[in-house]
């Protein structure tokens, strides 16, 4: 039988003594490699060095004792099996050991069970700490379940109001889009300087809320083509104020295909490559020190992205542990070792794979490489043009003032109406009026926007694939998994008025009335 690795710290004074404590480990069926120390000192030094298996300590030394020992491995958090073993150990002492924590003791001259108390002790530490993994875990996704959902509902909630925002500017600042020409207004300078910073300053608040909803999805799974330069790019902005003071960013995008992943775990392991790199990098140097981003097309079939830093770098004996769960090379308390375990497995549940070269004093790349998206990449849809036919558009949205800001911008080249109700718009259907596209919100509160798509369905499933929906933010997973049943488009808010526009051109002829009679509501 193979002999059991064991690292063992071994408190003793006497030579003979720790040979007879490791002639008889070994006897149990270990290998032992391990250190002597006889003071506090030494033990501090030893602990620094480990990690260990087992810790065996003599109960009276010169200096020391064990219970001394005890509290200093007990103040560092260490759980690893710690026991006495002394020539003279009264009953009282030991209870009062076995009180204070000790896991067991023995008597020197009673060695003989040493071998099996070693084995269930590490059997125990092994209980204890896959039990606290898991309680990691759970603590890890609660949080981030709860901050999501929170995220997710703050968005949902600021981007209805800047959605009709951005429209109205959209159709102020651009009368040629959507005004007719004899009708527009032209604005003084200082006006129009005046609405450019608005719409500036309304982008900006799109792009916090983008990255909010980037980072509020850490479990979705669902997987899709992702332009991976804007999942790099919100996760700079989240790591902006922990990098900028440390490194400058260098950007050096060159990728052109679409990757196929998550948006929300791809995000969160950009997060967290970069703050590690950052944390690489002392305060205050960024004059001098770099975090370079980098992605590269890798042949056809993948992209591969490379976040360097010039930081301190990884040992070569800790560049595979540092994905081990719960190792960290950052100081007590700074972390809890699980972000690049939790970065290694998203990234191989996307198909991808994730590594590391580093080098001591000159800084670490992590490098990843996804699989492309070339087939499920979302076909660029007809662009509008001043020849394409007035179209017939129903708009349903509970947010009034977000629907009359897209009407405004639509009315010019189509016929447009509006409905705040579920109940509204399927009555137009059920009278016999038909649209080109039907842009429907999807969270309304009277009637929901997959509630009134079930019913389009059995009313007129010909309008029912006309069909666009538009969010403010589908946070639910049964609002997720309803848009990927249908396949329809869906809009984010504030609505990119040149793909609505784009979408609107796509949209196929209406058949000639007559060849599908209306249904009865």
């Amino acid at each position: 039988m193979m002999a059991t690795p064991l690292r063992l710290l071994l408190i003793e004074d006497f030579e003979d003594d720790a040979l007879m404590v490791l002639r008889e480990l070994r006897r149990g069926g270990y290998e032992v490699t391990h250190a002597r120390v006889e003071t506090a000192e030494a033990l501090t030094r030893a602990l620094d060095a480990g990690p260990w298996d087992a810790i065996i300590a003599d109960y009276a030394l010169p200096r020391f004792d064990a219970l001394a020992a005890f509290a200093v491995v007990q103040q560092r958090g260490l759980d690893v099996p710690f026991l006495i073993v002394s020539g003279q150990m009264g009953e009282d002492t030991a209870v009062a050991a076995m009180r204070a924590g000790v896991h067991d003791f023995l008597l020197k001259d009673r060695l003989g069970r040493l071998g099996p108390a070693v084995a269930r002790e590490l059997r125990e530490a092994a209980v204890r700490a896959e039990r606290r993994k898991m309680q990691e875990q759970l603590l890890l996704s609660d949080r981030l379940a709860s901050l999501g959902l929170l995220a997710a509902s703050v968005a949902h909630e600021i981007n209805n109001p800047l959605a009709s925002l951005m429209a109205n500017l959209n159709y102020v600042l651009n009368p040629g889009q959507g005004q007719e020409p004899a009708r527009a207004v032209p604005l003084a300078l200082e006006q129009q300087q005046a609405l450019d910073d608005c719409m500036q300053c309304a982008e900006r608040i799109r792009e916090i809320i983008r990255d909010i909803k980037v980072f509020s999805r850490p479990d979705d799974k669902q997987r899709g083509p992702l332009d991976v330069h804007r999942v790099l790019d919100s996760s700079l902005r989240i790591a902006w104020n922990h990098v900028f003071h440390r490194a400058r960013i260098v950007k050096d995008y060159a990728a052109r295909a679409p990757v196929l992943g998550s948006e929300a775990p791809l995000g969160q392991v950009f997060l967290n490559l970069l703050v590690n790199a950052a944390d690489a990098i002392p305060e205050g140097q960024n004059d001098t020190q770099e975090i370079r981003v980098v992605t590269r097309q890798d042949g056809t079939s993948h992209v591969r992205v490379e976040i360097h830093d010039t930081g301190k770098g990884i040992p070569p004996e800790l560049r595979e542990r540092i994905f081990e769960p719960f190792f960290s090379t950052k100081p007590a308390g700074v972390g809890t070792g699980l972000g690049l375990a939790i970065c290694r497995r998203l990234i191989t549940e996307m198909g991808g794979e994730l590594g590391v070269e580093s080098e001591p004093g000159r800084g670490t790349l992590f490098h990843i490489r996804l699989p492309t998206a070339h087939d499920l990449a979302e076909r660029p849809a007809r662009a509008s043009g001043d020849t394409a036919p007035r179209r017939c558009v129903l708009i349903l949205d509970d947010e009034a003032v977000v629907a009359r800001a897209l009407q405004r911008l639509l009315s010019p080249q189509c016929e447009v109406l509006v409905v705040v109700q579920g109940p509204e718009a399927l009555a137009q259907v059920a009278s016999g009026r038909r649209f080109d596209v039907i842009l429907s919100d999807l969270m309304m509160p009277e009637m929901s926007g997959p509630r009134f798509y079930e019913e389009l369905v059995r009313l007129a499933p010909d309008q029912a694939r006309r069909v666009i929906f538009m969010t403010g933010g589908a946070f639910t997973e049964q609002s997720r998994a309803f848009l990927a049943s249908t396949g329809l488009p869906c809009l984010d808010k504030p609505i990119d008025i040149p793909r609505l526009r784009a979408l609107l051109a796509a949209a196929p002829p209406l058949e000639p009335w007559g060849a599908h009679p209306p249904a009865t509501a």
